[in-house]
């Protein structure tokens, strides 16, 4: 239950008593939450905290165009759409990203670029 779903005064249903980083890079933090219920109970939540990103669908001619990429984590190669974050999770308008994200994974050009959700 998120502080805008709680009516005024209520304590929220999982409070955060402590927090600390236990891994950090340029595209994410994780960190470990000491947690404390309403019943009193306590325990931890482990989060992963991640700048906004971009997924580019790029459409040509009725088409469109993929990246093929290896995914370390599943150990295969997929098909995806371009994507990704600024680097050092640095705050860039979405478009500028998206032109971005197209041209390194692509080396595309977008004559075009209109966002579908923010």
């Amino acid at each position: 239950m998120s502080d805008l779903d709680r009516d005024a005064g209520e304590r929220p249903a999982v409070r955060r008593i402590a927090s600390r980083v236990v891994y950090e890079n340029p595209w994410m933090v994780v960190r470990e939450d000491e947690v404390e219920r309403l019943d009193g109970s306590r325990g931890i939540y482990g989060v992963i905290d991640k700048p906004d990103f971009v997924l580019v669908i790029p459409e040509e001619d009725g088409g469109f165009h993929m990246v093929e990429e290896f995914r370390y984590p599943i150990g295969r190669r997929t098909w995806n759409f371009p994507q990704g974050a600024a680097p050092g999770r640095a705050v860039v308008e979405p478009t500028e990203l998206a032109r971005r994200e197209l041209a390194e994974e692509t080396g595309f050009t977008a004559g075009r670029c209109a966002a579908s959700a923010t």
